[in-house]
Order: C-alpha cells, then sequence, then structure tokens
C-alpha cells in the first residue's frame, strides 16, 4: 500500500544558521557561491576576529545539511506520490492476469501457479467467464468420469484394500484388469487393443489419481484454452494410447493404468508448441509466455516425483513425451512464419509420429514374449501404475 508522506515546512535556513536579521540570501548563500557576508551580519560582529575562518566553514557547513536536508524530504514526498503507479501482475493464460500494488510474495506466485481460481475468485465478469470455461472444459470433464470410474470400480470390488496391498489406497490389481486395464498378454494373444485407450481413464487408487489431476486440472486446462478443445484431445488420447504401447513392449509382464502418459504427452507438446511460436511472441504477451515455462517446470517435477512411487510406470511417461512431441510438431508446425521452417518442422514432426509408432508396433508384435498367467490372474508385485 502506498504511503504518503506528510512533509512540513522546513525550518528557514536562516534560522539554522542562527541569524535572525539577516536573510539567507544576503548572509550564508552569498558565502556558498564564494562571496562574503554582509557587512552588518550579526552572526559576523559576534565572532572574534582569529576565529573567523573557522567559523565561516562551520556557517557553510550548517548551511549545506540544511540544504540537503531540504532535497532529501522533497525526494521522499515525490516518491511516496508515484508510488501508486507502481503494479506487479501475476498471468494464467485462463485465469487472467492479477495485479497489486505490493511485490507478491513466494507462497502468493506458488498458490496462483497451483490454483488460480483460489486468487480470482469469482466476484468479476472476466472472473465468471473464466469459471465458466473451466465447467466447460475437457479437462474438468475427463477428470469428473476419471473420478467416477475409480469409484465404480471400488463399489463394484467391495471398497478399498489394505495399504499392503495397493499402496495408491485402491480397488484389487485384478479389478483393473478386469476393468479395461493394460495388459500385453491379453492385447497380444486376445486381440483386446482396446485396453491401449481405456487404461488412460483408469487409476491405480485415490494417490494416483490425486496426482494426475493435479496436473490436469492446471496445466491441461491452459494448453485447452491455447489449443482449443480438438488439438488438446488429440494430443492427449493419442500420446495416451502410445504411451501403453512402449510400456507393454518394455514392461509386457504388468498391468497399467492411468493417465499420466497422456499428460506427459501434453507436456511435450507444450514444449514443441511453445519453440515453434517463440519468435512470434508480443511484448504484451511475454508475461503470459514466461508463465507457461513455469507451469512447464512445475508439470515436469510432479511427474517425475510421482514417477518414482511404488509401482509407477516411467516407460509409459517418456512414451507420453515422446509421441506428444511429435503430434504437436505435426499440429502446430504450420504456425510457423518462414515457409522453410514451417514444411521442415510439419516433416520432421510427422517422421517422428511414423518412425515412434511403427518401430514400436513391430517391437510389440515380432519380438514381445508375454506371460501366460497375466490371461487369468494379476500378482500384486507386477501390477504397476502409470
Amino acid at each position: 500500500m502506498a504511503t504518503v508522506v506528510a512533509v512540513s515546512n522546513p525550518t528557514p535556513r536562516a534560522q539554522v544558521l542562527g541569524v535572525s536579521d539577516v536573510s539567507f540570501d544576503e548572509c550564508c548563500e552569498g558565502r556558498l557561491l564564494g562571496g562574503d557576508h554582509s557587512s552588518d551580519c550579526p552572526r559576523l560582529r559576534r565572532l572574534p576576529g582569529q576565529h573567523d575562518q573557522m567559523a565561516r566553514d562551520q556557517e557553510v557547513a550548517m548551511a549545506m545539511q540544511a540544504e540537503e536536508f531540504h532535497q532529501a524530504e522533497a525526494a521522499r514526498a515525490e516518491a511516496a506520490l508515484r508510488m501508486p503507479d507502481i503494479t506487479y501482475s501475476v498471468v494464467d493464460p485462463l485465469w487472467g492476469e492479477v495485479t497489486t500494488t505490493e511485490a507478491p510474495s513466494a507462497w502468493f506466485r506458488l498458490l496462483f501457479c497451483c490454483c488460480p481460481c483460489c486468487i480470482v475468485g469469482c466476484s468479476t465478469k472476466e472472473a465468471k467467464r473464466a469459471w465458466v470455461k473451466f465447467l466447460c472444459s475437457c479437462s474438468l470433464i475427463l477428470a469428473v468420469l476419471q473420478v467416477a470410474i475409480l469409484v465404480a470400480v471400488i463399489a463394484v470390488d467391495g471398497g478399498m484394500v489394505s495399504y499392503e496391498e495397493n499402496p495408491m489406497l485402491g480397488p484389487k490389481f485384478n479389478r483393473l484388469d478386469e476393468a479395461g486395464g493394460k495388459n500385453a498378454a491379453k492385447i497380444l494373444l486376445q486381440g483386446e487393443w482396446w485396453r491401449l485407450a481405456s487404461a488412460t481413464m483408469l487409476h491405480a487408487g485415490w494417490i494416483h489419481l490425486a496426482g494426475n489431476l493435479v496436473v490436469q486440472l492446471h496445466a491441461g486446462i491452459q494448453l485447452e484454452v491455447i489449443w482449443g478443445p480438438t488439438a488438446w484431445l488429440v494430443v492427449y488420447f493419442v500420446s495416451g494410447i502410445y504411451a501403453n504401447l512402449l510400456s507393454c513392449v518394455l514392461h509386457p509382464d504388468t498391468i497399467g493404468v492411468g493417465s499420466s502418459g497422456c499428460l506427459c504427452g501434453l507436456i511435450g507438446g507444450w514444449l514443441s508448441f511453445i519453440f515453434i511460436t517463440w519468435n512470434q511472441t508480443l511484448p504484451s504477451d511475454i508475461k503470459m509466455r514466461n508463465a507457461q515455462v513455469t507451469s512447464i517446470v512445475l508439470s515436469i517435477l510432479m511427474v517425475l516425483v510421482f514417477s518414482f512411487l511404488p509401482l509407477m510406470d516411467f516407460a509409459a511417461h517418456v512414451g507420453g513425451l515422446l509421441m506428444g512431441t511429435g503430434t504437436s510438431m505435426v499440429m502446430f508446425g504450420s504456425r510457423l512464419q518462414h515457409a522453410w521452417y514451417r514444411w521442415a518442422t510439419i516433416v520432421s514432426g510427422t517422421v517422428m509420429f511414423c518412425a515412434l509408432w511403427i518401430s514400436t508396433l513391430i517391437l510389440f508384435v515380432e519380438h514381445t514374449t508375454v506371460q501366460d498367467f497375466l490371461l487369468n490372474i494379476c500378482q500384486r508385485p507386477n501390477c504397476p501404475a502409470e
């Protein structure tokens, strides 16, 4: 909050010097300019002759101190009047810009990055429009479906099992397999390829689901606002399906569930999108771009942290990141201004996209050995979540 400093009239410089009947202009200021004191200066008449030079130097020093004090007070008053014009702002692609007159603290910035809706509120028209976009977003709709599916699986299983059996606080792992989890044996031997998609909507438990929804409801919604819902859904599901396919190749003896591969695809696509549009950023949008970079870093850190939890499938995370990058290059490469860079980006993304799919499919179909026990039962140590 700006503070206005009331500046009182400074003490007359003649009084500071102890001169009552002779003005400053006639006495001290003339001395500062190199002249002599007035002949009728009462201060000079009181000084002994042998101490005249010392007294004059002391008088000059006092005058300079008074002048410096006056200038400092004037500068302080001017700065106080300018303080209301100094503002600080933080920006979010969906929730807009929040402006304050005080520098935001680190906790304020962290809360705004993780949950900007808590800061914005719903009192203004802009905030209400942002809430409408949030409630109608594909990110939130998918999140509600994923919560409902987990509740249904737990209900069918008769409740959550113990922490020792499922550290994610969810149902039995064989229930996840029956609900449509990634099972390389059933995909390869029984032709249940639909499991590559259905596994993206399942989660091993509440801890697993909460970690994914934090990223999906923050970074995911931002990307949906920037890209549009169609492009967002394409990157989301293409990345998730490929992530499950790569997991079948690298971890064929496990049951996999989760949307982490989809989220890693969004992050990879975001990185690609920022590099593609880097030189097109207007000066007024630099804050927005910086906010996006901050969100990417936070999202990557969250994904990495959850990747090292028990029963996590790190291969699916890597697969989603690679496929999201390639898909984004194909979809957004046309936004480049120069034709050569535009076609180079699109062709490179297409080659990357096709190479990943073809090579992974060949490895899975021709060179992957699956275990028959996965056709009937799921043992706890072999049931990772993505």
